[in-house]
């Protein structure tokens, strides 16, 4: 017989897998982003669906769909993960510097260069038919608040010292901000690679901000 206080054999655990095959679930939902990526590029987006996505990631079609809706939504959820992913690096690379003119041309040439020449998102933009990233962008109202934001608070870090007297941090972060969707958008003639940008930067945009910018790059022989 069993006592009252024992609660007797334990339930025999299941055989198999546990549901979502072990993962958690954001690490289900990267998974199926990352096959999601992959499918993309090599076989086009179009031709990519969300059983051969969930079969790329080693899952069944309820688990794909128990994170996306649809397609669309995987394509907004990629859209995001990779914006948000160049955002962290720069955070990251350019959080330990000391020279805001430092932070402002750096930023704006890994934008210019990096972010604008970014192949998933140029696959991404083109088949939502807005063929830039900048249009891209624009069907996630968040992301232009987040680096609105993240450039607002690093002019309010330094404060006073090199900006312009009286400049609004979030003015100087619209300003910045404007430049780097005119980059992505390639409104800026001739400026297109990391020595060009900077030049570019140092010329028009540092004055408009610091107190004391650092002088134009001579141009090469």
């Amino acid at each position: 017989m069993t006592s009252h206080d024992d609660p007797g054999p334990a339930p025999r655990r299941p055989r198999g897998r546990p549901p979502g095959g072990g993962h958690t679930p954001v690490q289900a939902r990267d998974k199926l982003l990352d096959a999601a990526a992959e499918s993309f590029r090599t076989a086009g987006i179009t031709a990519t669906t969300m059983t051969g996505i969930a079969r790329r990631a080693g899952f069944t079609r309820a688990v794909i769909y128990r994170h996306f809706s649809g397609r669309d939504d995987v394509v907004d959820a990629l859209t995001r993960r990779t914006l948000d992913r160049h955002l962290a690096t720069i955070a990251v690379r350019f959080a330990e510097l000391d020279d805001p003119a430092e932070i402002i041309v750096g930023s704006l040439v890994f934008i210019a260069t990096e972010v604008g020449t970014d192949p998933l998102l140029a696959l991404l933009s083109e088949h939502r038919g807005r063929h830039t990233v900048v249009h891209l962008i624009e069907s996630s109202p968040e992301i232009g608040e987040l680096v609105l934001s993240m450039y607002a608070a690093g002019l309010k870090r330094f404060g006073r010292r090199g900006l312009r007297p009286g400049l609004d941090a979030h003015d100087g972060a619209r300003f910045i901000v404007s430049t780097a969707l005119a980059f992505l958008l390639d409104a800026v003639p001739g400026v297109r690679g990391p020595e060009q940008v900077r030049r570019y930067v140092v010329s028009f945009v540092l004055p408009g901000l610091m107190a004391d910018p650092p002088p134009v790059l001579p141009l090469d022989p």
